[in-house]
Formats: structure tokens, C-alpha cells, sequence
């Protein structure tokens, strides 16, 4: 299994402050009395890494082409086990960045970050390796 330093939301969005999710339902929950708030993002170490590198693969591409970044996210996600990223932006390279690190998701264990595959719990569809799997089950 995978050792990696734990990443937290905090830290992803304190480096790439950008990067935080827009709450459009926070100026409708004001306005109009809706009931929605964004949940904090409850991915294990594996999910992160992908989040923090799909971050900073983005940032690295406005930084290449001298741009400040341009992307107002709008949700970060679990879908049926894998990372689906809710985001606009002007730059397709961003949109290219992003479904390489959703299908990365499909074959990335959530937990350790190793190689793994979608696997049924109880408690929902997770892309576990062999370890993290069996550590789940006993």
C-alpha cells in the first residue's frame, strides 16, 4: 500500500485558492430562502492526491502561457465511485486536464492512491486496491 502524506481541502484550496468551489446557492439561499450547502469534500488520501495534482497540472498550464487561472469550479464530486469535477473555463486544455484525472479516478484507489479497480460496499461503489479492500471487509 501507498504511504501518502495526508492532503486536506484546506490545504488544496490555500494553494490554489482559485480553485474553491463557487456556492451558488449560498446568494440564492440569502435571496430566495433555498436550503443547499456544498459538502466538505470527504475523499480518502488517494482522491486527494488526484484532486491537488489535477490542480496543479491546471495551474501549471496558466503559468505557461502567463495567464492567471481562469477556472470557477463549481463542484468537486464522487459519482459512482470515481471524481467527477464540475468546472467552467474559456480554455478547453483545462477540460482536457480534468477528464484525464476523472478516468485516472476509475484506476486509482481512493484510499492509498495505488492502482485499483470499482468495487461494490455496502455503503456504496469505491475504487479500492487489493489492500484497502480487504482492510475495509475485516
Amino acid at each position: 500500500m501507498n504511504k501518502l502524506t495526508r492532503i486536506t481541502q484546506e490545504e488544496i484550496i490555500e494553494k490554489f485558492p482559485w480553485a474553491a468551489e463557487l456556492n451558488l446557492a449560498e446568494e440564492m439561499n440569502n435571496k430566495e430562502g433555498y436550503f443547499y450547502d456544498l459538502q466538505k469534500w470527504q475523499f480518502g488520501n488517494g482522491r486527494m492526491k488526484l484532486i491537488h495534482d489535477m490542480f496543479q497540472d491546471m495551474s501549471d498550464y496558466f503559468e505557461s502561457i502567463n495567464k492567471n487561472p481562469e477556472v470557477t469550479v463549481c463542484e468537486v464530486k464522487d459519482v459512482f465511485g470515481f471524481l467527477r469535477v464540475e468546472l467552467l473555463s474559456q480554455h478547453l486544455n483545462i477540460y482536457a486536464i480534468k477528464e484525464q484525472y476523472e478516468k485516472l479516478s476509475e484506476v486509482t484507489c481512493s484510499k492509498c492512491g495505488d492502482a485499483g479497480t470499482l468495487r461494490m460496499m455496502k455503503d456504496g461503489s469505491l475504487v479500492l486496491c487489493e489492500s484497502c479492500y480487504y482492510d475495509r471487509l475485516f
